[in-house]
């Protein structure tokens, strides 16, 4: 069965995620995380991407990034080859690490950007650890050697310029911001929610009339849909929208 084709980013950013296969542990202790991270920034610099964000777990990694997919693919098949082939030998075993290949999600629009920064940063924390806890938070709040983090701070500066403050604000307050990144499963809208998010963003009595919205504003209004959670499918399905014009739209925001 052939594989389904990675959706591209119109900001070419996206949020990758790893997981070990059958949920196997990929960093038992903190070499391996810095083997990991080595490995990183290695091909970080030999494939000249950028590095928003990135986070270590148990048995996956988050990591976010602006390059093409090309460039995303050879980066991420040498730096899974390169770990599993240390991983191999300190615990001399066989055989795949990685489930599958490695998920990529587009990140496009600056609220999502930072909803995504925001998840990647938090995923400590909300398995019961320290935030900062081999994240990319100090790199943001301290001093910056593997994260390029220019970007992020300048979408977050305020007028006295207290980026680094607002940076903290926006990871380390307990209220989010409504809107949901590409892994978090936790809280998908129902329907019925989402029925109700439709008719909020566009300002409709029912859904069906997302249809009869001029294409233009029917595009943003989709990519606000987007980052509120609801998936492509999803919007399809309660708005009656071709799923290909839905899709299309998503990609333009």
């Amino acid at each position: 069965m052939p594989r389904t084709p990675r959706l591209k980013s119109a900001s070419d950013i996206y949020h990758v995620m790893i997981r070990g296969i059958n949920q196997v542990q990929l960093f038992y202790d903190d070499e391996d995380k810095r083997a990991f991270l080595d490995r990183l920034e290695r091909y970080k610099k030999e494939c000249e991407f950028s590095l928003y964000a990135w986070c270590l777990m148990g048995n996956h990694a988050h990591l976010l990034v602006k390059t093409d997919l090309d460039t995303l693919s050879v980066a991420m098949k040498k730096l899974q080859l390169s770990y599993s082939s240390y991983y191999d030998r300190k615990y001399d075993r066989t055989g795949y690490l990685f489930q599958d290949r490695f998920k990529s999600k587009p990140v496009d629009g600056d609220a999502y950007f930072l909803a995504t920064l925001r998840y990647i940063h938090r995923n400590p924390l909300e398995a019961g650890g320290e935030v900062s806890e081999w994240t990319s938070y100090d790199e943001y709040t301290k001093s910056p050697s593997l994260t390029d983090t220019e970007f992020a701070l300048s979408m977050l500066a305020d007028e006295k310029g207290s980026a680094a403050g607002a940076f903290r604000e926006l990871i380390d307050e307990s209220k989010d911001s409504g809107y949901i990144c590409a892994f978090d499963d936790s809280h998908r809208p129902t329907d019925a929610e989402a029925k109700e998010i439709i008719c909020q963003v566009a300002a409709i009595d029912h859904c069906q009339q997302l249809c009869e919205i001029e294409r233009e504003n029917q595009r943003n209004i989709i990519g606000k849909l987007r980052t509120r959670g609801l998936s492509v499918r999803q919007i399809a399905r309660l708005t009656g929208l071709n799923r290909n014009t839905v899709e299309r739209a998503r990609s333009q925001n």
